[in-house]
Formats: C-alpha cells, structure tokens, sequence
C-alpha cells in the first residue's frame, strides 16, 4: 500500500522551448560543420564543434526522454541522463522547490541529503506540473505523516546547505566572467587577423579562459564567504546587544 508517497515524475507534457532552441542549434551547426568540412576538408575546429554540439544535444535529449524522479516509501530515486541513484529517506534532510533565475527551468524540486549535499530531481518543475510548489509540500506532507521525515531544523546542515549555495553563486558568476574573457579575446584576435598579425584562436578563446575560471571562483567564492561572514557577526551582535535602558 503506498498511502500516496509513491510518484513518478517524467517528462509528460512538451519539451520546454530552451531545450527546443539547442537541439535545433546543434542541428544547425553540425550540418554547416559537416558541409565546411566536406567542400574544404576537415579541421580542428570543425571536428570540435561538432562534438561539442552532439555532447550538448545528447544530453538535453537523454534528460528529456530517459530522466526520471521516483518516490517511494524506501526513498527517492534520480535516473539522470547516464547513472541512477538513490537515497533513503535517513539520508533526505528536505525537499524544496527553488528558482533559478535566467535559466531553464526556472522552478526546479532539489533533495538535500542529510550531508548538506544538493541534488535536482528532474521533471520535478513547472513545465512538468501545474503547481510544483503545492506538489512538492504535499509530498513532504505524506512524508511527514507516514513517519519518514520530521520537521527538526538541523543548524549544520543547513550551514552546509548555505554554504553550497554560496560555492554555486560563486561558480555561476566564474562563468559568466569566463564568457566575458572569451568574448574579449575573441574580439582581440578578430583584430589580430585585421592587423595581418599571427592568431591564436584556440589559446585566445579556448584556453585563456579557461585558466580564468579556477582564478574567478577563488577570488568570487573568498569574496561572498567574507560578506557572508560579517553579515553573521552583524547579526549576532544585534541579537545579544542589550535593550536600552
């Protein structure tokens, strides 16, 4: 009897726009690469590409078709793209559902662990259910009733838990600096090849910024871990400061 907590969550309704864009995209710049590489021959860049767009396209297609989210009353299943796994629900802290701005989809279902790790479970969103924030609080309401959960706050796990979001923040932001610098000497060799100067395309926009990106995070990552720290210190000297008399 699964009093309500077993689900599946999968794709059921459309593939969400995004997802629609990159597999065309991919399409698109495999055909031109495999007709550049026919009419001129092959090049490093063109084999690249293609694989690149293929990986891309692989996975968008394996997480639309193969992934899935299961719940029972052992625990929670992720079936990704490649590899499944498994968590009983000793090792669940919580599942929450939260926003993810600019990116696709925008409202996500993640399982933390017990650890303070963080864990997206596919389909659990809003393109794949109406309200996935009414789902997700009946799910842990079953939970809770069938005895396989609890409400107890734990301060450090949800430290870790904070401490994650911070290292993700601070990775997102790498990224986008990462694009930055690739977009800078991508412009800068442009005017290499006008300057009738030697290029260096592959180690301009390939490896430059990639060597930025590890340098960005550790200077990112060091940055909010200080703001964060004051803020605490604010906090706490405001909660034990005395009334006035």
């Amino acid at each position: 009897m699964s009093d309500g907590i077993e689900r599946e969550y999968r794709r059921r309704r459309g593939v969400p726009p995004a997802f629609l864009t990159m597999l065309i995209a991919a399409a698109l710049v495999t055909a031109n690469a495999l007709h550049a590489m026919a009419t001129l021959g092959p090049s490093g860049w063109d084999v690249l590409a293609v694989a690149a767009w293929l990986a891309a396209a692989g996975r968008v297609a394996l997480e639309q078709w193969r992934a899935r989210t299961f719940v029972t009353a052992d625990g929670v299943t992720v079936r990704g793209p490649i590899r499944t796994r498994g968590w009983a629900w000793s090792d669940i802290y919580g599942i929450r559902i939260e926003e993810n701005r600019g990116s696709t989809p925008r409202c996500s279902g993640y399982l933390y662990t017990t650890d303070g790790h963080r864990v997206r479970l596919p389909h659990l969103d809003e393109y794949q259910l109406t309200d996935p924030i009414a789902e997700v609080a009946d799910l842990c309401a079953t939970a809770l009733r069938l005895g396989l959960t609890s409400l107890e706050t734990r301060p450090e796990a949800e430290e870790r838990i904070a401490r994650g979001a911070r290292r993700l923040k601070a990775w997102q932001r790498a990224a986008m600096a990462g694009l930055v610098v690739a977009a800078l000497m991508f412009v800068y060799d442009i005017w290499l090849v006008f300057d009738d100067r030697p290029t260096q395309t592959l180690l301009l926009v390939g490896v430059v910024p990639l060597l930025c990106l590890p340098v960005f995070f550790l200077i990112l990552d060091r940055v909010g871990e200080s703001r964060n720290r004051r803020l605490t210190d604010s906090a706490t000297r405001t909660s034990t400061a005395a009334p006035p008399g």
